[in-house]
């Protein structure tokens, strides 16, 4: 009879838990070891061994969620996985259980995540995940924003990760339920990013700033997966965006109440949340900092 257990992971597993992640998601080992080299916590991390094989894994990055009043701490599931020889065999609902229990023991509130398809959304809602967060999905041309850019006052600037933390911090600290993420994911989202031939592109001036993760879809269409500006701040970071990652089209992600382009856009699900404690999560609540 197989032995199976669900520890928390160790250094010196990273080769076998980088192994999983390629193999899943077909990825190449470049950005993989990225993860690993930069930002693998083992306590952070929960493994389904089976026979002492890992075969299945989830990472828990600490996040904290807006509240009336200030914060609350929870997890982000990150890479939720399964080698396929021991798919539909429960080793991921029992991961993700684990995973709350794991996360009540060291007052996490809260589990979140971000399905990579709709099948995946009625998977997770079988483990107590529920739709909670939404994203505005909009595309602008380059004529639009370079409309924009050419008001631009300010030029380039690198902001850091603190700053960029504050600005993201400052827009959504009304936004119950929002996530907000420490500078270190900031960091891993900056290069984790760039392994895909992403760039962070930042406009700053007299304390005021903001900031565009993007990366490129295909040749002629840029994806912003976050944008942090105001109406203010906006147009030197569209003028940096044209330079830094020129396209065609530019498809924004952002939250849902921003300033920007007001009742333009989609607004579709973009998460999911599971109650460990009781949190408020209002129906604007924005995810952000994409890992996808």
């Amino acid at each position: 009879m197989s032995k199976k257990i669900i520890r928390l992971a160790r250094w010196g597993m990273q080769a076998e838990l980088a192994q999983i992640w390629q193999i899943c998601f077909e990825e190449s080992k470049r950005p993989t070891y990225y993860f690993f080299n930069n930002a693998f916590q083992p306590q952070n991390c929960l493994v389904y061994q089976i026979d002492g094989k890992a075969a299945a894994m989830v990472h828990m990055l600490p996040v904290q969620m807006v509240q009336a009043g200030g914060t609350v701490q929870g997890h982000y599931i990150y890479v939720a996985s399964t080698l396929p020889e021991y798919q539909k065999q429960g080793c991921m609902g029992a991961l993700l259980r684990a995973a709350a229990h794991v996360g009540e023991k060291r007052g996490d509130h809260f589990s979140c995540l971000l399905p990579s398809s709709d099948a995946l959304y009625d998977y997770y809602s079988k483990y107590g995940y529920e739709e909670a967060f939404v994203t505005r999905f909009l595309t602008v041309s380059a004529q639009e924003l370079s409309q924009l850019g050419g008001k631009a006052q300010w030029g380039q600037v690198v902001l850091g990760y603190s700053r960029m933390k504050a600005l993201r911090e400052q827009q959504l600290n009304t936004l119950a339920g929002s996530i907000l993420w420490d500078e270190k994911a900031f960091r891993y989202a900056e290069g984790i990013n760039g392994q895909y031939g992403g760039k962070l592109v930042a406009s700053g001036k007299d304390g005021q700033g903001a900031y565009a993760l993007c990366r490129y879809l295909d040749g002629e269409v840029c994806e912003v997966t976050e944008l942090m500006a105001d109406e203010i701040s906006f147009p030197a970071l569209a003028a940096q965006m044209l330079a830094k990652m020129p396209a065609q089209q530019y498809r924004l992600r952002l939250p849902d109440n921003g300033v920007l382009f007001p009742g333009q856009g989609q607004v579709q699900r973009f998460g999911m949340l599971r109650q460990i404690s009781a949190v408020q999560c209002g129906e604007t609540a924005y995810l952000g900092l994409p890992l996808d």
